[in-house]
């Protein structure tokens, strides 16, 4: 992870790991009250690692989902444990996908992140788990530059400790990163130049929907929430469209690769019942030429 934040000196020093390897914390990343969810950087060896905190209710379960995905290269899983203090530890990888992009990056590299994410995705749903905090900045990528030619050696989903198993009735798909390609945050909003009687989720939800979705799409996804609170508010919102303010789809965007586009739509459609899962996106015509 490329340019981390560094808070005031770790709590630990030293300690060991149920392999037997022993870390030496250098610093930590991510500082919060009570040290759960403390994140540190830490040696063994030559190697780097990423220590983090969880609570100690919460070990048992992340671990036995950590065993659960190992299988998957895609996905990022301790790679040991101190159980005594609730801390997992992960090797360490060199940038994430927020940063990395900003470099003069082929698109056929960004192909290959994308689809190495889509499998780390499709992954997760293959064990009936949801990651809850998709975004640029949890997915991790080992790259290397020899000659001027970037090589990307690994790419992982990460901060599983987001992710919760879902029931079987529960309905889960895949999205992807936008921003990857158009470099654009697109659902961000400008807390600064909102004021202050307007609801930031609010403005989130107008943009998705604007984005995303059709008068089929949201008579969907009223039907699929059924007497949630969410589908009056939904409602609401989606009848704010008009002439003067009318929606923005992005099918509709200029400057952008057709079927990137049409990728898009399709799995960022607000009907989940319409909406293409992390491994039906796979098999998209975009990534017809990833290797």
């Amino acid at each position: 992870m490329s340019a981390p934040t560094f808070t005031r000196a770790a709590a630990l020093t030293r300690v060991l790991g149920q392999s037997g390897r022993r870390y030496l914390v250098e610093r930590v990343l991510q500082d919060k009250p009570g040290n759960q969810g403390r994140v540190y950087l830490a040696t063994s060896g030559d190697e780097k690692y990423v220590l983090k905190s969880v609570a100690p209710h919460d070990f048992k379960y992340f671990k036995d989902m950590f065993d659960d995905l190992r299988i998957s290269p895609y996905v990022r899983v301790s790679h040991d444990a101190i159980p005594d203090k609730s801390i997992f530890a992960y090797r360490y990888l060199r940038d994430h996908l927020l940063s990395f992009v900003q470099k003069e990056i082929p698109l056929s590299i960004i192909k290959r992140i994308l689809w190495d994410t889509l499998r780390g995705i499709s992954a997760l749903h293959d064990k009936g788990i949801v990651h809850t905090d998709i975004k640029a900045n949890n997915i991790l990528i080992e790259w290397k530059e020899r000659g001027g030619q970037i090589t990307v050696e690994q790419v992982q989903v990460a901060d599983i400790e987001d992710a919760a198993y879902v029931l079987e009735n529960c309905f889960i798909k895949g999205r992807q990163c936008i921003y990857a390609i158009t470099k654009r945050v697109i659902l961000a909003v400008d807390e600064e130049k909102v004021s202050e009687e307007i609801e930031i989720l609010d403005i989130v939800l107008e943009r998705q929907l604007s984005y995303f979705s059709d008068l089929e799409g949201i008579a969907g996804l009223i039907r699929y929430l059924g007497g949630s609170p969410w589908a009056q508010f939904i409602a609401l919102v989606a009848a704010d469209f008009n002439a003067d303010n009318p929606r923005r789809p992005f099918g509709l965007w200029q400057d952008i690769d057709p079927d990137f586009k049409d990728l898009v739509v399709r799995i960022m459609n607000v009907d989940p019942t319409r909406r293409l899962t992390a491994s039906e996106a796979l098999a998209h015509t975009w990534f017809a030429d990833v290797p």
